[in-house]
């Protein structure tokens, strides 16, 4: 089979514009050697909150992981960075994307994570992520930290529609 061939078989056009998930995978597997951590998280998918009228259960959505995420990660700023984190705005660079949104799966949270100090060596990455998670109760146990490779940025972008971007946090990034 010659190329000409191929791209008949597989509707390959040149001129094509790129789907919205296309185009961001593209950009985001440009950034990868910016984000040489991936981590995972997994979260409680029903959470309890005590008030004033007793204790109640509440599901877990989209803009409860958007604060939980945030949470986390101001957390484990303050564990690299220590007091300069709050005082100065030092922190790391996250690419955070909410998993499950749209499948049957327990929505899980993917991160990127860059701009990493020299100071902090890779071993001790895994216990800095283990006491940030310690701070925000609505983590779950369960979390897997990784060095980024290239297949990294495909797999945070799984889920993205064809024209939206809407499980990415693009306001933590």
């Amino acid at each position: 089979m010659n190329l000409q061939q191929i791209r008949q078989k597989t509707a390959y056009c040149a001129t094509a514009i790129p789907t919205q998930k296309q185009a961001t995978r593209n950009w985001l597997n440009s950034l990868h050697k910016q984000y040489p951590v991936a981590l995972t998280l997994t979260l409680k998918q029903v959470n309890s909150y005590k008030s004033v009228k007793g204790i109640h259960a509440k599901k877990l959505d989209r803009d409860e992981c958007r604060r939980i995420a945030t949470h986390f990660t101001h957390k484990l700023n303050q564990q690299v960075f220590g007091s300069s984190a709050k005082r100065y705005g030092k922190a790391l660079k996250y690419l955070v994307v909410i998993e499950g949104e749209r499948t049957t799966k327990n929505l899980h949270l993917h991160l990127a994570i860059g701009n990493i100090p020299e100071f902090v060596k890779w071993s001790e990455l895994d216990g800095l992520v283990r006491n940030a998670k310690l701070k925000v109760e609505e983590l779950d146990e369960q979390h897997k930290v990784d060095i980024v490779d290239s297949g990294w940025m495909e797999y945070l972008t799984k889920e993205l529609g064809m024209k939206d971007t809407d499980n990415v946090l693009w306001d933590l990034a």
